[in-house]
């Protein structure tokens, strides 16, 4: 099954002057698994039973062993909450594992994931070559699987450069992403929720200028 088509023209998501051609939606098949005689072109992310490391990240976190995906940044629906991301009456302290990762209480972690999605220097724009990634995030979240959640993006910058700026590239980044994910994955509006964090949290404290703290965190936010 694909995906309607939606040009990134229309997603307001300019690419850089050098794609010459318009990146539609229609270039990636979200829907199927990969054929078997597609083996030897399966990501490296991606097992014989056709589930990615992302997947399996997200539906256990606690045995990821994805070094991108592994995040060490958690928030709960306390977190989420408290920073005005999500209004209490929007989520449940609890879930069933039937609609993804457990969660048991308001403070518990929620399910998380990093990724790496790369950006132009002091751009928000959507590199062609990150396209291939969301798309597979856009894949997995329109699974069934994970209905019962809303989908959290936080932007995080590295150190460098003013706390406002960074917080607003931050948020302009994490709002590239749910744009594509919502229009690709076809999911309401109110499902995808982007927010900027700055360099608020980054992923290594010890490299504060590193590009592994320049990323764009999925947190599964369960709803009633």
């Amino acid at each position: 099954m694909k995906f309607v088509a939606v040009s990134l023209a229309i997603l307001s998501l300019s690419l850089p002057a050098m794609a010459q051609s318009t990146i539609t939606l229609e270039d990636f098949d979200l829907g199927s698994d990969p054929a078997p005689a597609a083996t030897a072109s399966r990501g490296a992310g991606e097992d014989a039973s056709g589930g990615s490391d992302m997947e399996k990240c997200l539906l256990d976190p606690t045995a990821c062993d994805n070094s991108e995906y592994k995040s060490n940044t958690s928030f709960s629906l306390d977190d989420v909450v408290n920073l005005g991301i999500v209004d209490r009456e929007e989520v449940s302290d609890s879930q069933s594992s039937t609609g993804g990762a457990p969660v048991t209480a308001a403070a518990d972690p929620l399910p998380s994931i990093d990724m790496e999605i790369l950006f132009d220097y002091n751009s928000a724009n959507l590199r062609p070559d990150q396209l291939i990634k969301i798309a597979e995030l856009s894949r997995v979240l329109s699974q069934d699987k994970f209905r019962n959640y809303r989908f959290l993006l936080l932007g995080h910058t590295d150190a460098k450069g003013s706390d406002e700026y960074n917080m607003a590239l931050s948020q302009k980044r994490a709002q590239a992403v749910a744009t594509f994910v919502t229009a690709s994955a076809g999911l309401p509006d109110q499902r995808v929720i982007a927010s900027g964090m700055g360099a608020s949290k980054l992923k290594d404290a010890s490299d504060p200028f590193g590009e592994q703290n320049r990323r764009v965190q999925l947190v599964l936010v369960p709803v009633k």
